[in-house]
């Protein structure tokens, strides 16, 4: 890593399914997102670091992200840890490591107004994304990230106005074929939109295209019902949604992060 900017914050995104390892470097890694108020389009923001990810498990996470960090080579006793966690024995696990460590959760200073009388039960992962995107100058957005559950969330003039949680595309094929009889988890991929000769191609063929097309069915919904706004997609299966009018960036949560814990100011 000698070639590389130093890393000035360690940034630990815990999900359902994986604890992702990144490390920040500098400004150029700010939230940016098209079309932000004016209309003027933003360059795209430089990626965080991969550090690497284990599987989200139980008591083993201690041992399994020490061994990445060992792999790493990189001391981390003094910069800033962060940590998002939507799994609440990871924050335990981090916490030992890093006593120091800033866990993002309600309590953070947010760079907007919060509209739900429940804040303490709106997971981190979902304040993060709208941290990011009001951090990058926008008054309103609207956020998939599309992982374990597919979660939309929308900022309306400065306001997180709450948002739609669903299962997520893959996890809604994978319960089908774990709790029908007869029926085997398929693999959740792109595939043609055809019926199926047997049950195993239907399958995929129908998980595929009605989650990705419901997805964007609530997209093109949430734009309707509130105006042109720019969109994020984030998370493992967030790419399947990219095209010209939804900026697909894999690190907006992690950017949503740093923005909470302070590494990078609000707009």
């Amino acid at each position: 890593m000698s070639n590389q900017a130093p890393i000035t914050a360690l940034i630990i995104d815990a999900g359902n399914t994986k604890v992702r390892l990144a490390g920040w470097q500098g400004a150029d890694q700010d939230p940016r997102l098209v079309g932000c108020g004016d209309g003027n389009l933003l360059p795209a923001a430089a990626p965080l670091l991969e550090l690497g990810s284990v599987p989200t498990s139980g008591p083993e996470d201690r041992q399994s992200l020490l061994k990445v960090l060992a792999g790493i080579g990189v001391p981390f006793g003094d910069i800033p840890v962060v940590l998002t966690s939507v799994v609440p024995h990871i924050v335990d696990t981090v916490k030992s490591l890093w006593p120091e460590a800033t866990v993002i959760d309600h309590h953070c200073e947010m760079p907007f107004r919060i509209l739900s009388p429940e804040p303490q039960n709106i997971g981190p992962d979902r304040l993060c994304n709208v941290a990011a995107a009001a951090a990058s100058g926008c008054q309103r957005a609207l956020i998939v990230d599309a992982g374990t559950a597919t979660t939309f969330d929308l900022l309306l003039d400065g306001e997180f106005a709450g948002g739609l949680i669903a299962p997520g595309m893959a996890f809604a094929a994978q319960c089908l074929g774990v709790v029908a009889a007869r029926l085997d988890p398929v693999p959740f991929a792109d595939c043609p939109l055809e019926p199926g000769l047997d049950t195993a191609s239907a399958m995929q063929a129908g998980a595929f295209h009605t989650g990705l097309g419901g997805v964007e069915a609530v997209l093109t919904s949430l734009r309707a019902k509130y105006g042109p706004l720019p969109v994020v997609a984030t998370g493992g299966l967030g790419q399947l949604l990219a095209r010209p009018d939804v900026l697909w960036d894999p690190h907006w949560t992690l950017r949503g992060a740093a923005v909470l814990a302070g590494s990078v100011p609000a707009a």
